[in-house]
C-alpha cells in the first residue's frame, strides 16, 4: 500500500458487475471508483457503489466513490440525413422544430447560447466543425444557427455535438444532473464531478445543491470547455479539484492543443493545492487488448511526472475485456514513473500558519529520512496540505470520520486510515503510531514525523510537528 503515490480511479460499468471483478481491481491497486451518471440506471449505480464498498472493506482498504454528473450533452436529432460536408458548406441547425433542409439539434437553447463569429458547433469526436456565422431567427430559444463548415466530416442521426464559447448565462445543471445528485446524496458520494464547467459560478451552484441535500462531497470541476481553460484560476478558487477531461476538451479546442493544456491544468491545480485527476483514453487499447501500447504507457507516465494526483480509467474498466488488467498495468506504470525525478510543486501564496506547519513537517521528514509522515486529521486539510508538497515519505492520515478517510483515498501519497476519536494529544499520537505501523511496516528504531494542524489538534489553534523514534 505504501509504494505507489499516484492514485488510480476506475469507472464501474457492465464489465465490472461480474462476481469477483471489483475485488480483483481493489487487489490490483484501485483507490477510487467512478459512477458515470451518463450511463446506466440509478439502481445499477447503487449496486455498484455497494459492491465496491464491500470489496474495499473486505480488503481493509479505504476507497473513494465519485459520482460524475452527465451535464448538458447535445446531440443531433434522430431525423438527420446522413451525409458528408466539406469546407465552405453552410447548414442551418435548428434547436426547435426543423424546417425542410435544416439539421435538428436536441437542444432548445442552441441559438441563445451561440456567439456568431466566435462559437463553433463541433460534431462527433471533433469533425466536422462549423463556425457560427449567424442567427437567422435571432438569439431566442428554438431559433436557428447558421454554420459554415471549416473542417470536413460526416453528420448522422444522434451524433454528439458541442458548442464552443457558449454564452455563460445558461444553467450549469440539468434536470438529469439533479436527479443523479439525489442518488449521489443517498449513496453518500465522497466526490461529485461536474461536466462542462464554464465558470466558477457553475461550481458554486453545484455546492449549493449538494449542501441543500446535506452532502459533504468534495467537488471536482471537469475542464473540458474552452471557457474553463480561460477561467481556470477562478474555477480552482472554488472547486476542491479538477479533472483534465481530455475527450471533450479535444473536441472543443482541437486534439493538437490538448497536451500543453493538460500540462497547464496540472501545473495550475498543483499550485492551488487542489486534487488533479487526468482522464480519458489513458489505456484505451486495453478495452480489447491484454496490455497497453508503448504510447499509452508514456502518456500515463508523463501525466505522473507532471504531478497529477490521480489517473483515471474509463471504458477500459467499464466495458473492457478484463477490468482488472488495466488497474494492474496503471499501478505498475505509476511505480516506474515515480522512480524518476519528482515534480517540483510551485506552491503559491505565503507559507504561514497551518501551511507553514505542514511545509515544515514535509521538510523535516525528508531531512531525517523518516519512515513516514503521520497526520491525525478531522476534515482532511492537514493531509491534503502535506500531499501538496509531494513528499517522498508516505503520508499516513488518520481520521475518525470514515467519509474523510474515503475522500483522502485519491490524494497523492496519502494512506487514509480510521481511528477512534481521542481528545488528548499523547494518547492520540500513540494510537496513530500504532495504527500506522500496521500498514507501513515500521519497526522499532524507525523515525516518524507527526504533524498536527488546528483541525487535527484537540485545542483550537494548536499546531505541532514532532519527530519520534519508534520504540
Amino acid at each position: 500500500m505504501t509504494g505507489r503515490r499516484t492514485k488510480i480511479l476506475a469507472t464501474l460499468g457492465p464489465s465490472t458487475d461480474a462476481p469477483g471483478v471489483v475485488e480483483g481491481m481493489v487487489a490490483a491497486g484501485l483507490d477510487g471508483v467512478r459512477i458515470n451518471c451518463a450511463h446506466g440506471t440509478p439502481d445499477e449505480w447503487r449496486a455498484r457503489v455497494a459492491g465496491a464498498r464491500r470489496a474495499a472493506a473486505a480488503a481493509g482498504r479505504r476507497i473513494a466513490v465519485l459520482f460524475d454528473l452527465p451535464g448538458p450533452k447535445v446531440r443531433l436529432g434522430a431525423a438527420v440525413a446522413a451525409r458528408r460536408v466539406e469546407p465552405g458548406d453552410r447548414l442551418l441547425f435548428a434547436g426547435g422544430d426543423p424546417r425542410d433542409g435544416e439539421v435538428p439539434v436536441a437542444w432548445p437553447d442552441l441559438a441563445r447560447a451561440a456567439v456568431p463569429g466566435r462559437s463553433e458547433l463541433v460534431i462527433g469526436d471533433g469533425t466536422p466543425r462549423f463556425g457560427v456565422v449567424g442567427l437567422p431567427d435571432g438569439p431566442v430559444a428554438g431559433g436557428r444557427v447558421l454554420g459554415e463548415c471549416v473542417e470536413p466530416g460526416e453528420i448522422a442521426p444522434r451524433k454528439g455535438a458541442a458548442l464552443t464559447h457558449a454564452r455563460t448565462d445558461l444553467p450549469a445543471l440539468t434536470d438529469a444532473d439533479r436527479h443523479a445528485l439525489d442518488v449521489a446524496a443517498e449513496e453518500r458520494a465522497d466526490l461529485v464531478a461536474l461536466s462542462f464547467v464554464r465558470q466558477a459560478e457553475d461550481v458554486t451552484l453545484l455546492r449549493a445543491e449538494t449542501l441543500s441535500r446535506g452532502m459533504r462531497s468534495r467537488l471536482v470541476a471537469k475542464v473540458e470547455k474552452a471557457e474553463a481553460c480561460e477561467r481556470l484560476a477562478d474555477i480552482l478558487a472554488v472547486a476542491d479539484g479538477v479533472m483534465v477531461a481530455r475527450g471533450d476538451l479535444g473536441v472543443e479546442v482541437g486534439v493538437q492543443r490538448v497536451p500543453l493544456l493538460q500540462k497547464e491544468i496540472i501545473r495550475s491545480g498543483l499550485a492551488a493545492r487542489r486534487l488533479v485527476i487526468t482522464a480519458t483514453q489513458m489505456l484505451e487499447s486495453m478495452v480489447t487488448s491484454a496490455e497497453p501500447t508503448r504510447a499509452e504507457a508514456a502518456d500515463v507516465a508523463n501525466a505522473i511526472l507532471d504531478g497529477t494526483s490521480c489517473v483515471m480509467l474509463s471504458a477500459e474498466t467499464a466495458v473492457g475485456r478484463d477490468p482488472v488488467a488495466p488497474v494492474r498495468w496503471m499501478a505498475e506504470i505509476a511505480l516506474a514513473a515515480e522512480a524518476g525525478e519528482p515534480r517540483a510543486v510551485p506552491l503559491t501564496g505565503p507559507a504561514t500558519g497551518h501551511r507553514a506547519v505542514m511545509q515544515a513537517a514535509a521538510l523535516l521528514a525528508e531531512r531525517l529520512r523518516a519512515r513516514a509522515l503521520i497526520v491525525p486529521t478531522h476534515g482532511g486539510a492537514s493531509a491534503r496540505a502535506l500531499s501538496a508538497h509531494r513528499p517522498r515519505r508516505p503520508v499516513v492520515a488518520l481520521a475518525h470520520d470514515p467519509q474523510v478517510a474515503d475522500q483522502l483515498a485519491l490524494e497523492w501519497g496519502v494512506i487514509p486510515l480510521v481511528i477512534p476519536e481521542i481528545d488528548e494529544v499523547e494518547p492520540l499520537v500513540d494510537a496513530c503510531e500504532a495504527r500506522a505501523r500496521e500498514v507501513v511496516g515500521m519497526v522499532a528504531g524507525d523515525t516518524v514525523v507527526v504533524a498536527m494542524g488546528p483541525s487535527g489538534a484537540p485545542a483550537e489553534g494548536d499546531s505541532m510537528v514532532v519527530a519520534r523514534r519508534l520504540r
